[in-house]
């Protein structure tokens, strides 16, 4: 049999992705203003983000281990279980430790080190793979080989949210909101860092688009943009990368509400890695 894939909902697979690759998604938690929704349970993506637009507390939480088990039973036999990064989440850790529970399934969690599609790219990699008939260690592989060289990058428009959810302290969010700056984030090693910075949204793109440039060059790519309600700026980044790179494969989606929750309506991420990894999504 095929080995399955199951992943959070913070990796922002969309939904046609998840359907055709027969990936399985568990569901992370979203608190407003003291009440919980699963992502894509209890409520939609938008009703979600419009909420998260409205709200004065925030916070997001990782799936219980019991919903990971309940999930691995269900599916039996060989699972691969690619997760947001265990350096800013208790995601991995609640998989590992229903990895360890499971008694109808041989289950092993791999780290993305990533969030949205940085790690979205892995599992999708790594399903593919799997249609082909790799085995679990092959998979495994594959996805190991791809967060090497997956790069993401994100910029929001302004500091209140990433400040809300302790991404940066109240300090840094005011003088960078009084100078109207917009910061340019990455992952090293499964920490987002600031990598650079812009005075516009518009400027961040360009910025993020040079970025991707000095990192790949000509390399053929597969390219995700992500955007918090926000379509005309994502038509625009799509428009830059579409110029500036060798982009093979190009998907625009929405960005997870548990992502939004810490960087806030308008938030734009880009995450790239080469086509080689997801070929099969272009053949």
């Amino acid at each position: 049999m095929t080995v399955k894939v199951v992943v959070d909902s913070a990796l922002n697979i969309p939904q046609e992705l998840v359907l055709k690759l027969g990936i399985s998604v568990v569901p992370v938690s979203v608190t407003i203003d003291g009440k919980t929704y699963r992502e894509g349970v209890d409520a939609s993506r938008g009703e979600l983000v419009a909420l998260i637009g409205e709200s004065k507390q925030l916070s997001t939480s990782q799936p219980p281990p019991g919903d990971f088990l309940e999930m691995y039973d269900a599916l039996g036999g060989e699972i691969l279980s690619v997760h947001l990064t265990a350096k800013s989440s208790g995601t991995y850790q609640s998989a590992s430790i229903a990895a360890t529970m499971t008694t109808k399934a041989q289950v092993k969690v791999h780290d993305s080190a990533h969030a949205a599609l940085g790690g979205g790219w892995q599992a999708i990699a790594a399903a593919l793979k799997a249609r082909e008939g790799a085995t679990l260690d092959e998979m495994r592989q594959v996805a190991e080989q791809a967060r090497t060289q997956v790069v993401t990058f994100l910029t929001v428009p302004t500091m209140k949210y990433l400040q809300r959810s302790g991404r940066v302290n109240l300090a840094k969010a005011l003088i960078a909101t009084l100078l109207s700056v917009k910061p340019i984030m990455g992952f090293n090693e499964g920490i987002a860092e600031v990598v650079s910075k812009s005075r516009s949204i518009p400027g961040a793109l360009k910025e993020i688009v040079s970025l991707l440039k000095e990192k790949f060059g000509d390399k053929p790519l597969a390219v995700a943009v992500m955007h918090a309600e926000d379509p005309e700026m994502a038509a625009q980044a799509q428009k830059l990368l579409e110029t500036e790179l060798k982009v093979v494969y190009m998907m625009v989606t929405d960005l997870t509400a548990s992502l939004v929750v810490h960087g806030g309506p308008g938030t734009i991420t880009i995450s790239a890695l080469p086509i080689e990894f997801v070929s099969g999504l272009v053949q």
